[in-house]
């Protein structure tokens, strides 16, 4: 039986762009239909290096155009809504970019004009793709690490100077929103509410330690679940030398420690388990300072993902509801540094 054909469209075409228009090509399922981009030369040159049909820099055009099935919103954060609203209404199926928006408002204003329009929304957590973060949330669900006590993240990374003066959005509140927690770790935070459950509360000191931005490039947060266990965030993009990022979990029958992005198991020590896993001498957590040079396999897993749900019929597993919970528990970290206190994260 063939496979369903969809034609799929493409709204920012910077780094992000870049990433999924990569990966359009590497799935039978897909058909790269129009990029939209504000100046034409650079809408056509990219449509061309990468495969387009066509390309627009009439957005009004872009939305009526009727071979497009899904759009990949992947503008400055702080335009998701502006793009993603009319194109639901047009009938468009998204896939918008993590975060969903940068205010709770707003992002509530795109799933609600896409179940108006009943068009489908999703979004980019391509870590809950890979095998070493699969295989921990079932074992956590399975209870075979016991009770938890404690899940930690540690996301330390650098950007230079350049990173924030090349895209004049980045770093700015209107635009990005939020700094290191927003665009960074929010991947780490999906990761953890979604292996470890609801987060509770939290407490935390958010500051800008290095770079001449609006928002934070250095975060600590304690965290409190509902389930009873604790955590910490350490997110920053101002260490230097970078290291790869992790997550690492503890339970009262064992612990494991492993990376979402390159999807590596670093440690795997349970009771009645003959397996174990330990960093090999000399190992290293690397020096990444590249923000450019990434996995991309997570991120087909995750388009994929959003087609099988369209077919099936169901919700997707990365989908705008869900995107809000790691959106939250961000929301309510930015403020209790505001506040100096612990807050509680609201629970979509």
């Amino acid at each position: 039986m063939k496979k369903q054909t969809y034609g799929i469209g493409l709204v920012g075409i910077g780094m992000g762009g870049v990433t999924h228009a990569t990966q359009f090509a590497e799935i039978d399922e897909l058909e790269f239909v129009a990029c939209f981009g504000r100046n034409p030369e650079k809408a056509e040159a990219f449509g061309r290096k990468y495969g387009a049909k066509r390309w627009y820099s009439d957005f009004d055009a872009f939305c009526a155009d009727d071979d497009l099935d899904f759009v990949v919103v992947c503008t400055p954060n702080g335009l998701h809504a502006k793009y993603a609203i009319p194109l639901a209404e047009a009938g468009k199926h998204l896939i918008v970019e993590k975060p969903l928006e940068i205010s709770r408002e707003a992002a509530h204003s795109i799933i609600d004009a896409c179940e108006k329009n009943n068009v489908s929304l999703s979004t980019i957590y391509q870590m809950r793709f890979g095998e070493a973060a699969t295989k921990i949330k079932q074992a956590v669900a399975a209870g075979e690490l016991g009770d938890i006590l404690q899940i930690d993240a540690y996301d330390k990374a650098f950007r230079e100077v350049s990173y924030y003066r090349d895209d004049a959005w980045r770093g700015t509140v209107e635009f990005e929103g939020g700094g290191t927690l927003t665009t960074q770790t929010t991947h780490l935070i999906d990761l953890m509410q979604w292996i470890g459950g609801p987060v509770e509360s939290v407490y935390a000191d958010c500051r800008t330690a290095y770079h001449d931005i609006e928002v934070e490039d250095l975060a600590n947060v304690m965290l409190k679940f509902q389930s009873g266990a604790n955590g910490v965030i350490v997110s920053s993009t101002c260490f230097r030398p970078a290291m790869k990022s992790r997550i690492e979990i503890h339970g009262t029958k064992g612990s494991a420690i492993f990376n979402g992005e390159y999807d590596e198991l670093y440690f795997w020590q349970v009771d009645g388990d003959p397996e174990k896993i330990d960093a090999p001498e000399g190992f290293t957590f690397g020096d990444v300072t590249n923000p450019y040079l990434f996995p991309m396999e997570r991120h087909r897993a995750n388009l994929l993902e959003v087609l099988a749900a369209h077919e099936e019929g169901r919700e997707s597993m990365v989908s705008g509801r869900e995107a809000l919970k790691a959106e939250e528990i961000i929301l309510a970290i930015y403020e209790s540094s505001r506040q100096g206190k612990r807050v509680d994260v609201r629970q979509p």
